[in-house]
């Protein structure tokens, strides 16, 4: 079961930046031991989320809480290994479905847009949900590929104590001109996506970035862009494409230098 999932989620990261949502779950929590309980977070425009929040043994708790914001597709049960090795060192990670993603409240979706802004609303009810309930914990998102626009558009409405990204996209529209010369595919790009790099080059919260020098569409130039927003932020670059961190930087065990990034960036 382990082998299929890691093939689900590499094949889905190889032909990103389409959505591509699956309704149904690889897998859940309890199958990897993950101690959690299922949560259901209503939107202001009344969808509602299935959340799972993946908590820590109490003595191995970190006070940390990681919102998952994954990318434009699968669902969340693609990322359960990484939240499973996340746990495992004190994180309590809360993983969300957009709608229209998993059992999250069915949505219609044109699979040649990049993402929906309705998309920004799911992740800012998330974060309220979890800033009301773990209001003595360090609160970070853990944002992936459209998952980092999703951040960049809800940090404007909801702050947290520091962002995690990996495959940071500086500009829509880059995306765009990129898969149309890469794959000669036209994606669609949403209201209001002029408006993204000005709000990005106005976002001062400490980020911690990783980016594969090998990844061409949300590039290590990007990245640097973004670290350059702040002077705390860091860049981490990996021998590997688009969202292949937590593989790239595994040694004694999945993930682990990964993890050591942010444990020591959220301290």
């Amino acid at each position: 079961m382990k082998n299929i999932l890691l093939f689900l989620f590499f094949a889905f990261t190889i032909k990103t930046f389409a959505l591509k949502p699956d309704l149904k779950y690889a897998r859940k929590p309890n199958d990897l031991n993950i101690n959690f309980k299922e949560q259901i977070i209503s939107t202001p425009d009344n969808f509602k989320l299935k959340t799972w929040v993946c908590s820590p043994q109490k003595e191995a708790d970190n006070n940390t809480v990681l919102i998952l914001a994954y990318g434009d597709a699968g669902n969340m049960s693609y990322w359960l290994n990484q939240v499973a090795e996340l746990v495992k060192k004190g994180f309590t990670v809360v993983t969300f479905d957009y709608r229209g993603f998993g059992k999250s409240d069915s949505f219609r979706i044109n699979n040649e847009y990049l993402y929906y802004n309705e998309f920004v609303t799911d992740l800012v009810s998330v974060i309220r949900w979890t800033k009301n309930n773990y209001k003595e914990n360090q609160i970070g998102i853990w944002a992936l590929s459209m998952g980092t626009i999703m951040s960049t558009l809800a940090l404007q409405e909801e702050n947290v104590d520091f962002l995690v990204a990996e495959g940071f996209v500086r500009n829509p529209m880059k995306i765009k001109q990129t898969i149309k010369k890469l794959k000669n595919k036209e994606i669609i790009l949403p209201t209001n996506h002029d408006k993204y790099k000005s709000l990005l080059s106005q976002l001062s919260i400490r980020t911690l970035l990783f980016s594969g020098k090998q990844d061409i569409v949300t590039t290590s130039e990007d990245s640097k862009f973004v670290q350059g927003l702040n002077e705390m932020n860091k860049l981490i670059e990996f021998d590997g494409n688009h969202l292949g961190g937590f593989k790239a930087l595994s040694f004694a065990s999945f993930g682990d230098r990964y993890i050591q990034e942010i444990l020591e960036f959220s301290k």
